[in-house]
């Protein structure tokens, strides 16, 4: 574990005067929309996605992604800008084997991106040598929070 929730949160939007949590509990349609959007299967309905603000300006969003990679989790926080594009990607945890965790470089990739049919392996997203899994659960995991975005946040579950 390389950093809580909270202290996460606060190293990615270090000026915000407070984070808000939305917790959402998806029903059958929001959940089918999310997983068409993100081309990747959800294990649980129950999300929250903390929006950051400083006045009353939006800084952006954040989700919290644990899934597993091969056979043990990864937690990784996904931050948006206010547009919906990815700002950061942060791997909180990552309890496979070292050499198979995402490095920075590969992390970067995903900055700037929205979700598209090229966010991808083999497309926009080079993989890691020797660590497909863990690059295809970071790349699903994007794709998962860009889709949270669409659906949610987008289409006006989270007021601004």
């Amino acid at each position: 574990m390389y950093a809580s929730q909270d202290e996460a949160l606060h190293a990615a939007f270090p000026t915000a005067d407070r984070i808000e949590p939305h917790a959402f509990v998806l029903n059958d349609a929001q959940a089918a929309q999310i997983r068409q959007l993100a081309e990747a299967d959800l294990d649980r309905k129950i999300w929250t996605v903390h929006s950051a603000h400083k006045g009353a300006e939006l800084l952006g969003y954040a989700v919290l992604d644990v899934r597993t990679v091969r056979t043990l989790p990864e937690a990784l926080l996904i931050v948006l800008a206010p547009d919906g594009s990815v700002r950061s990607v942060r791997v909180l945890a990552f309890h496979e084997p070292s050499e198979y965790q995402p490095n920075d470089h590969f992390l970067e990739q995903m900055d700037g991106k929205r979700l598209s049919p090229d966010l991808h392996l083999k497309r926009d997203i080079h993989g890691i040598a020797g660590a497909t899994l863990s690059s295809q659960a970071v790349t699903r995991g994007v794709r998962t929070a860009l889709a949270l975005y669409q659906v949610l946040i987008h289409d006006g579950a989270v007021a601004e």
